[in-house]
């Protein structure tokens, strides 16, 4: 029978240590280690697939166009904020009446970008009246659009001047636009302004950025996890040190 002096504080050694005592346990615990890394990749590479498949749908939505966010209720409820729009270049076509634009209002004394409705265009008279009715060339607009609730206001009368656009938004109530810059040219604003009209029909607001900082969420956390579980991993498949047997 072997024998073997045990320092004091050192627990027995079995039988066979030395032998590769263990390696079944240890083959056991290194095939469990691996568990928590597979899953911690697997979660890494679903919220990466999440992110992308977001960005991709996004981007298909915009069937060529670009896509911006709705800051501001002028053009409410057709666009609410918060909403994503699609806005196409003209492509050099000459904007019609009802169409939404996205424009440049520097006419107006600013860099920023607006998005209204075309309601006259050059050589079109346009007139409001003190209860807000909108006329085009003497006839009254049926405008379905509009926010609910009267829409009463200074009374205007122009005409459009050539290359000329006079634009108003949906929420008369609460846009800034050609009613608010008569001393401008009339209010109106030039077509070559015009970035792009907008895809027609109400939009929700949209959660594709949502997802996508979620995926690349979801993947940073798996690759954190990853990272965790191969440190645990590397320590918990190296080979017990036991003291060296005395002589």
């Amino acid at each position: 029978m072997e024998t073997w002096n045990r320092q004091p504080g050192v627990p027995p050694r079995p039988p066979g240590a030395w032998q590769g005592w263990g390696s079944g346990q240890q083959a056991v615990r290194r095939a469990g280690s691996r568990v928590p890394l597979a899953l911690a990749l697997c979660v890494a590479a679903a919220g990466a697939l999440l992110a992308v498949t977001s960005v991709l749908v996004t981007a298909f939505a915009a069937d060529g166009g670009r896509t911006m966010r709705v800051r501001s209720d002028s053009m409410a409820p057709t666009y609410q904020p918060g909403s994503i729009v699609t806005v196409h270049d003209t492509g050099g076509s000459p904007v019609r009446r009802g169409q939404v634009v996205v424009f440049s209002a520097r006419d107006w004394g600013t860099d920023q970008v607006f998005m209204q409705r075309v309601v006259g265009v050059g050589g079109d008279r346009v007139a409001i009246d003190p209860a807000g009715v909108v006329s085009v060339n003497g006839t009254a607009l049926g405008e379905p659009y509009l926010a609910p609730g009267p829409t009463p206001g200074m009374p205007v009368d122009v005409t459009v001047p050539a290359g000329r656009l006079f634009l108003l938004g949906d929420h008369r109530n609460d846009a800034v636009d050609s009613r608010s810059h008569q001393s401008e040219q009339e209010g109106t604003i030039a077509q070559a302004a015009v970035v792009g009209t907008v895809s027609p029909g109400t939009s929700a607001p949209s959660p594709d950025r949502l997802w996508t900082w979620a995926g690349t969420a979801v993947a940073l956390a798996g690759l954190g996890a990853a990272g965790v579980a191969a440190a645990v991993r590397r320590r918990g498949t190296a080979a017990p040190a036991w003291p060296p047997a005395a002589p």
